[in-house]
């Protein structure tokens, strides 16, 4: 099977849809949960962002420069279609958190996994909800994160601590 750095070359090379047809099948799957958690279980939603992310990736493909994951690039064309998405139907402003605070010992794997996940997900602020499912569900680091949704390391380990008390908060108060 070919890996993704081969797939991208044969589109590059060739244009060969093929190739691109098996990249958006190794990857729809995590793009696609990961636009449904951001639109809070919105399935026309998050299918219309998958299939734009999937559309603009192809268009855009030149720009990959590959120094991340291949996944990690098409996360944040995901993410920032979303958060157009989100601004468009809102009419509000996306400002990032300037504070940066250091992660804690990790508390909230536990509801990665757990049913309430979703629920307690939607307490959280777009940006939060983003980054908590980047670092949890996809395994990215912070500088992963960080790239993947355009902001400082620091915005990025401050939206994850904030989510994470917040969802402290809110396991606490159920128990």
């Amino acid at each position: 099977m070919a890996d993704d750095v081969e797939l991208i070359s044969r589109v590059l090379v060739s244009d060969d849809h093929e190739a691109f047809a098996d990249l958006v099948r190794r990857h729809q799957s995590a793009i696609r949960q990961f636009l449904l958690r951001l639109t809070a279980n919105d399935w026309s939603r998050a299918d219309d962002l998958a299939q734009e992310t999937f559309w603009k990736a192809y268009r855009y493909l030149t720009t990959f420069q590959g120094r991340g994951k291949f996944v990690s690039w098409l996360f944040g064309i995901a993410y920032q279609l979303f958060i157009t998405d989100e601004r468009r139907a809102r009419g509000a402003a996306f400002v990032p958190l300037e504070d940066d605070l250091a992660a804690d010992v990790d508390e909230v794997q536990q509801f990665a996994e757990s049913r309430t996940f979703d629920q307690l997900m939607a307490m959280l602020r777009a940006e939060e909800r983003a980054a908590v499912i980047l670092h949890y569900r996809h395994g990215q680091t912070h500088v992963e994160v960080a790239e993947t949704m355009g902001l400082p390391i620091g915005t990025v380990k401050t939206l994850i601590r904030r989510a994470r008390l917040k969802l402290k908060a809110a396991h606490d108060t159920r128990a």
